[in-house]
């Protein structure tokens, strides 16, 4: 079934962040981002700023969602996806350009509150389950990693996922392995390999302005920032 959204998700479900200096509207760069890149998005933004590129107004929510807002004409420079084919329909300047890759991970509440030790826990009548719904880039990549699992709730982003464990709603939950390492709220009960199925990040340039910023990703500079996010980068 699916739950009620949390007060956090409400809050973070489509999120417009100013990154930079002061820089006058006409020169910011509008970049339409996963919500999953709400940790490392920030720091790439300040890199590009430094090396002479424009401020950036980051616009995070789930990739489907963001890309019914650009099919419905919202303005923006460039799009930072975790499902390319959501790209299919959208007027972009220059082809998809590859930028990261993440993995699908247990997570549990610090603490550990519904008593999580093994994978057989995924399907515990007894415990709370949030996943991402399908049709969403976590949602679908979540099916393809672990198959079927009988969740309590199922979340549009897995920002949505990750609060619910936050917010102790949830006993336990499948995210990204980045969330893990940005949230200290959360751990993962058990070791677990990265491993394919995962998603993978791809940019696109939506305007003239938005094609250095999509390169800049692609480069060692950005490269080197997701890496130390905890993705995986090409």
């Amino acid at each position: 079934m699916t739950g009620r959204p949390s007060r956090l998700f409400l809050a973070m479900a489509l999120t417009v962040v100013l990154t930079g200096g002061c820089g006058s509207n006409d020169e910011r760069l509008t970049v339409f981002a996963a919500s999953s890149l709400a940790d490392v998005l920030p720091d790439l933004a300040d890199a590009h700023r430094q090396a002479g590129g424009p401020d950036v107004v980051e616009v995070l929510g789930g990739s489907n969602h963001l890309a019914a807002q650009l099919g419905d004409g919202a303005p923006a420079d460039a799009f930072i996806t975790a499902d390319a084919a959501l790209l299919v329909g959208l007027t972009i300047v220059g082809p998809p350009i590859p930028v990261a890759d993440n993995h699908m991970v247990v997570a549990i509440p610090t603490g550990n509150p519904g008593g999580v030790t093994s994978p057989d826990d995924l399907r515990r009548g007894d415990l709370r389950l949030a996943v991402c719904a399908t049709g969403v880039p976590c949602g679908d990549a979540t099916a393809a990693r672990f198959g079927y699992l009988p969740a309590d709730t199922e979340e549009p982003s897995v920002r949505a996922v990750l609060s619910r464990l936050v917010l102790g709603e949830a006993d336990l939950g499948v995210v990204y392995a980045t969330d893990v390492a940005a949230e200290a709220k959360v751990v993962v009960p058990w070791t677990q390999e990265q491993a394919c199925p995962c998603v993978a990040y791809a940019a696109v340039a939506l305007s003239d302005r938005g094609v250095g910023f999509v390169e800049f990703l692609a480069g060692q500079t950005a490269q080197a920032i997701l890496a130390d996010h905890g993705f995986s980068t090409r």
